[in-house]
């Protein structure tokens, strides 16, 4: 015997009615933005004017749209696909796919990783085994040991963290990790005049027969500063859809120009009382020559294969400074002691409040406490190195209407998206933010079972087949 109910369209009543209908528009995300509004389409002709599209039309009244953060530990759901674009957008500028060329991998490539300077010795995990051994046990002006005995692991919370708070300069850390798109962008153009030299032309010469193709990625260390890594190709005029560069450069040349662009690159930035800060890239420079002919399970550090290299980078994607206990909102120094971070990044967030009291064009540090004054993006790439996430969202927004209609060779940079009005008419979109997340809690955990299906989905079926065979033998 069924029941009917008379009642009025509650929130309450019509997000417990549409346990699993939210869930499927979001497609698993944790905290997914609520939206009401319509999309219209006007006849440029006649002025009429059809609904497309309304928020009435859901169960709820309201559209599920899917957060798209990138970090693990705020939607798994979104972070997973975040990774996987992120994949595809690495692996087809270094192998070619979703329309980009394979011979791309013919052009000389390399992956380049540069560091930070030191500020102050810091505890870390050496492949040596010992952290700061010393014989002689030295000590630092302030009393404190410049040595350290111990094998630390990944997880040690002492990892990261200076052997003497006071002799460790919080100040130039700050600056340096404000002004590396500074540093990142002088970098190209001194890579652009060491490629040139190279190959005995000049600038003008080299930019009209040779392009510079990369997609950057920033990892934060266990200090609290960011390395920089990235895939650089040497393309022609055309980009990946043409042929190599004219020019007679090598990966070697590359590497060369890489390393000797670092070093040259400086800039001067004032701190506090008058003192004036040198800001460069660190002495470490790593280059390994990315090659399809590499092993995959290579481990060496002069080569790389393209999978490699893109899984490599994808995971550093999804992480975040929620590493040192910091939320996505970091109001001073002492919010960050209260959200549980450590002594060290205290003090990195206390001396840019510092530097953004005191200097006139550092105030903005302030809006960058929660990324230690780290101002960029976690990628970025130059215009030609691949497809772009914008290109490959359009491309699942396709999928998931009419999957039949895809073409699986199809030119991802060329897909239009099913949004885009016929001739003639033109959309007209006005949606509002009601809130974020689930109306009910049934919703939130069918979501959470959602995106680990999914997950479990993408995994090989060897794993999945081994997994399986693991478990006892149900009894008859």
């Amino acid at each position: 015997m069924s029941k009917m109910l008379d009642v009025g369209p509650s929130d309450a009543v019509l997000g417990a009615a549409g346990v699993g209908d939210a869930e499927s528009r979001a497609r698993g995300c944790s905290r997914p933005i609520r939206l009401v509004g319509s999309r219209q389409s006007v006849n440029t002709a006649t002025g009429e004017i059809t609904t497309v599209y309304s928020s009435d039309q859901e169960l709820d009244g309201r559209t599920y749209v899917r957060c798209g953060n990138r970090r693990a530990s705020v939607c798994p759901s979104c972070s997973h696909e975040y990774k996987g674009d992120a994949w595809h957008l690495l692996m087809c500028g270094l192998a070619g796919g979703k329309g980009v060329p394979a011979n791309v991998a013919d052009h000389p490539c390399t992956f380049v990783t540069l560091t930070a300077p030191s500020f102050g010795a810091v505890h870390g995990k050496r492949r040596t085994g010992l952290c700061r051994p010393r014989r002689d046990h030295p000590l630092c002006p302030h009393g404190r040991p410049l040595w350290c005995s111990k094998r630390h692991e990944e997880s040690d919370p002492q990892v990261g963290q200076p052997l003497c708070g006071q002799c460790y300069d919080y100040v130039g850390h700050v600056l340096w990790q404000w002004h590396a798109p500074e540093l990142w962008r002088r970098f190209t153009i001194a890579l652009q005049r060491a490629l040139a030299k190279k190959a005995e032309v000049d600038l003008t010469t080299f930019r009209a027969t040779c392009r510079i193709s990369y997609s950057k990625v920033v990892e934060f260390q266990s200090r609290g500063l960011i390395h920089v890594h990235a895939p650089f190709r040497l393309d022609g005029p055309d980009g990946p859809d043409g042929g190599p560069s004219s020019l007679p450069l090598t990966v070697a040349d590359l590497e060369d120009a890489i390393r000797d662009a670092a070093a040259s690159v400086t800039l001067t930035e004032p701190g506090l009382e008058g003192t004036a800060y040198e800001l460069r890239w660190g002495r470490q420079v790593d280059t390994r020559t990315i090659s399809g002919a590499t092993a995959r399970d290579d481990r060496s550090r002069s080569a790389a294969h393209p999978e490699q290299v893109a899984a490599y980078l994808a995971k550093y994607l999804t992480k975040s400074t929620e590493d040192f206990g910091l939320s996505g909102r970091v109001r001073s120094s002492e919010h960050a002691r209260l959200l549980g971070a450590s002594p060290h990044v205290v003090r990195i967030i206390a001396a840019a409040e510092q530097l953004a009291g005191s200097v006139d064009n550092l105030a903005r540090i302030a809006d960058r406490h929660a990324t230690l004054g780290y101002r960029g993006h976690p990628i970025t790439k130059s215009r030609a190195y691949s497809v772009t996430f914008g290109q490959l969202r359009r491309l699942r927004r396709l999928h998931h209407r009419r999957p039949a209609r895809l073409d699986p060779d199809a030119d991802v940079r060329r897909v239009l998206d099913e949004d885009e009005p016929p001739e003639g008419f033109v959309h007209v979109s006005a949606f509002r933010y009601v809130g974020r997340g689930y109306l009910s809690t049934a919703e939130a955990a069918e979501a959470v079972r959602s995106a680990a299906l999914s997950r479990i989905r993408s995994l090989p079926t060897q794993f999945v087949s081994r997994e399986a065979k693991s478990q006892p033998a149900e009894r008859k």
